[in-house]
């Protein structure tokens, strides 16, 4: 599916069968499965999605050497901002929760002096990933939605902000990489649980995580950061 430009003319259930990733996009664009036959343009017309936005992102999300420099021209930050904040609330609300439960689930089947060690990996990680999203959430987003504000109403003096996106992509590491000692403890270490499944669910789950949170990165790489500098270089 790499290969693929997906268009507004597409069935919007064969990008699903061609790449499950993309099923993790639909419900931060509002969209529920019971797709029928309905195109792209269709179903983003029936939501009120701007087609155009909506190919922006699952096109960036899905396809890691599409490159979107002609279409940040005349993309609605806002809507970008609301897409981002929509992806942190699936994070901590549904994902997290959803992994911390298969983790008490797996440990319950195995009983292995490593046990310890995998919990602490575990939360360690997601404190990260919570860091990070809260930083993202509570400094970075709302400066753009500033900056943002300031060139639509000319109305917020953004002179006593000391930041700029130039520090949001500084600090913009990989935290998915920080999965590697967790993985590598349930690939090679543990012995066989009661219940094999639930340690190849939770590994599934966490390397789909993990490739959300590239996919995710992305996006903020190729698609936030531009359009913020575009941004900044209007009021400089």
């Amino acid at each position: 599916m790499n290969d693929i430009i997906i268009s507004g003319k597409m069935k919007m259930a064969d990008i699903i069968n061609h790449d499950k990733r993309a099923l993790v996009l639909m419900p931060r664009f509002g969209i529920e499965l019971g797709l029928g036959d309905q195109t792209v343009k269709e179903i983003c017309t029936e939501k009120g999605i701007h087609t155009d936005f909506f190919l922006l992102m699952v096109n960036v999300f899905l396809n890691p050497n599409y490159f979107p420099d002609r279409k940040l021209k005349n993309l609605d930050v806002d809507m970008l901002l609301l897409y981002l904040d929509n992806s942190h609330k699936y994070y901590l609300e549904e994902k997290i929760p959803y992994l911390e439960n298969l983790l008490e689930e797996f440990k319950n089947t195995v009983e292995h002096p490593a046990t310890g060690q995998l919990e602490k990996f575990f939360r360690q990680y997601i404190e990260e990933v919570k860091d990070h999203l809260a930083y993202e959430d509570h400094t970075a987003f709302p400066y753009v939605a500033a900056l943002s504000e300031q060139i639509k109403k000319k109305q917020v003096d953004l002179s006593g902000i000391d930041y700029n996106i130039g520090l949001f992509e500084e600090r913009h590491d990989n935290i998915e990489e920080k999965l590697s000692d967790l993985k590598s403890l349930l690939i090679k270490y543990f012995p066989p649980s009661n219940d094999r499944y639930i340690r190849i669910r939770l590994l599934n789950e966490l390397m789909d995580f993990e490739e959300d949170l590239i996919n995710h990165a992305r996006i903020e790489d190729k698609v936030l950061i531009p359009i913020v500098e575009q941004l900044e270089q209007k009021i400089s």
